[in-house]
């Protein structure tokens, strides 16, 4: 499809969805559909309706609870929870803050929580049932973002009664460090969109304003891990319904289904911003690496598969393929018919600057080239660990190599995005993507401006995607300040100087080829200077190598467990 083709379909589906929002808003919540209800009335309802719909609605409930049996006052009580949430939250700023006053947004959100004193005081059970099912999800949520006591915390978040949930929730939405990057977002003030760096709970980090979701095989098995009540019953289905699939076929339908989970909850921002934001990035088989074609196969098997669950409409996904020569060829094919490509396993200038290229040369909405900083500042730190006897004559020690390793992914997202600027490149087009973010703590690192210099050093990249623990750790802050554009502000040279000895970051920070760079950057020159048509050599590379492995050995893992599931389904377990 040409890129005209694409922002028209769609256009015709926001239409859709605006025409769908004048249905009746309670048909939709008493048939379980209260999700798709909420986004009615946030995202696709005409903002200068927006009062009238929810009064009418918040009526409609009062007055048909005592009508409904079980199962739909369930979702009648449920509704007004997630509505009352999501109008505190940074969703409303999509879509009804051009029309809506704060004020007007919290005169509903009241109206919300008297009628939720009502319904409580006639289904005392249904408040129980409810608030133990919220619990049990915020705990399995504070796991994820190793925060203390899990189980206690979400004992907190939920004290005894609904009214005491919905204070405490919004408070944590409304205190978050983090939201307030998204807001710069949405005020114009900065390009960096937040990303959910996980496989659930996108929810909640929507709330605080993310935009983005990214996965990956270890993520997947982590979602299934930690929500086994919500994923055997997929999967089992799954499974049951594909008898003759082999486990690797299997693999990538679960996988399907997870990132197909995360895409409905972005579809509204898709949508809204016309395919600028509200993506998903779904990660074909790794193990398939050094195959353009399989890469290919896979990727155009699960976009025609998402189109048919859309019933049509364009998927909100960009597929994540490897920075291979492979995985070159892939985003070529895939960028042509306006499929857009998320470059991961990437760390490298090397890499970086050809798959920009072929991303210009392609027809997709947007196209990501991720810089993986902690999975490159690891390895750097202990090369230069290894070299610490030889570096003491320096002045280099311990702190020293530690601070400089951390900085060494911020350092080459910092002149990628120089770079594309120099030369003119549409960065909402070719969009650098910073993930496997750390936080450094400890006296090692007290010379670092935060231990999240992931976040702080890197604002003004187009994406943030960001683990649960750190989003988690970031929001605790209260003393950090965020500059916009940081990204575009010089690094320490005492970081560069010890960086120059680590022969892993010349690699990613060399650019190969590039007469127009000053002659000084022949410093970082590595003694191998890699390109991707040395293909051992990439895979061979400490960062490549470690990450590759990785997947794939998550994906290999994934496909065992669903083996072994397969036979405990059948009745013939080991």
């Amino acid at each position: 499809m040409s890129y005209d083709t694409i922002c028209e379909a769609i256009v015709h589906g926001k239409q859709h969805r605006q025409e769908s929002a004048r249905q009746d808003q309670y048909v939709l919540i008493a048939g379980g559909k209260r999700q798709e209800a909420i986004e009615n009335i946030i995202f696709f309802t005409d903002p200068r309706l927006f009062e009238t719909v929810c009064k009418d609605l918040i009526k409609k409930i009062e007055t048909g609870f005592r009508q409904e049996d079980e199962s739909t006052r369930a979702e009648q009580l449920a509704f007004p929870v997630e509505l009352a949430l999501a109008l505190q939250s940074v969703l409303p700023r999509w879509n009804l803050a051009s029309e809506v006053t704060q004020d007007q947004i919290q005169a509903v959100v009241m109206e919300t929580r008297a009628l939720l004193i009502n319904l409580v005081a006639q289904a005392p059970d249904l408040e129980k049932d409810l608030l133990a099912a919220i619990e049990a999800h915020a705990a399995a949520r504070y796991k994820a973002e190793q925060a203390p006591d899990p189980a206690g915390t979400a004992r907190v978040l939920v004290g005894s009664s609904i009214q005491d949930y919905l204070s405490n929730a919004c408070q944590e939405i409304a205190s978050s460090r983090l939201r307030s990057l998204a807001e710069m977002r949405l005020e114009g003030k900065t390009t960096t969109e937040l990303s959910n760096d996980y496989a659930a709970f996108l929810q909640h980090a929507l709330y605080l304003g993310a935009s983005f979701a990214t996965t990956n095989p270890p993520l997947v098995n982590m979602a299934w891990d930690i929500l086994p009540d919500t994923w055997n019953p997929i999967i089992d289905k799954i499974i049951l319904s594909n008898p003759g699939a082999s486990v690797q076929d299997l693999a990538k339908l679960v996988t399907m289904e997870v990132v197909l989970v995360q895409m409905c909850l972005l579809r509204p921002i898709f949508l809204i911003t016309e395919g600028q934001m509200g993506c998903v990035c779904f990660q074909v088989d790794p193990n398939k690496h050094g195959d353009a074609e399989e890469m290919i196969g896979d990727a155009l098997f699960f976009y025609e598969a998402l189109c048919s669950r859309l019933d049509g409409g364009v998927p909100n996904v960009v597929f994540k393929l490897p920075g291979t020569l492979a995985g070159l060829e892939a985003c070529r094919s895939l960028t042509s018919r306006g499929i857009g490509a998320t470059i991961t396993v990437n760390f490298g200038m090397f890499q970086h600057i050809p798959f920009a290229q072929a991303i210009l040369e392609g027809h997709a909405l947007f196209s990501c080239l991720v810089e993986m900083n902690g999975r490159l500042a690891f390895p750097v730190r202990d090369e230069l660990l290894g070299k610490l006897d030889q570096l003491a004559s320096l002045g280099i020690d311990e702190a020293c190599a530690r601070e400089a390793a951390a900085w060494a992914g911020v350092i080459v997202a910092k002149r990628l995005y120089s770079l594309l600027k120099e030369q003119g490149i549409d960065q909402s087009r070719c969009k650098i993507l910073i993930a496997s973010l750390r936080i450094y703590h400890g006296e090692a690192y007290r010379d670092l401006p935060s231990a999240f210099p992931d976040i702080t050093e890197i604002t003004g990249a187009a994406l943030l995607s960001v683990f649960p623990n750190v989003r988690f750790a970031f929001d605790q802050q209260t003393d950090i300040e965020l500059n916009p554009l940081q990204i575009e502000s010089p690094v320490p040279k005492h970081v560069l100087n010890t960086l120059a000895y680590s022969e892993i970051f010349k690699q990613a920070y060399y650019v190969p080829d590039q007469a127009q760079f000053a002659p000084e950057d022949e410093r970082f020159k590595p003694d191998k200077v890699l390109i991707l048509e040395d293909e051992d050599g990439v895979f061979n590379w400490p960062p490549v190598h470690n990450t590759l492995v990785e997947f794939m050995n998550s994906y290999n893992s994934l496909a065992q467990r669903l083996d072994d599931r397969k036979r405990v389904i059948s009745g013939n377990s080991r």
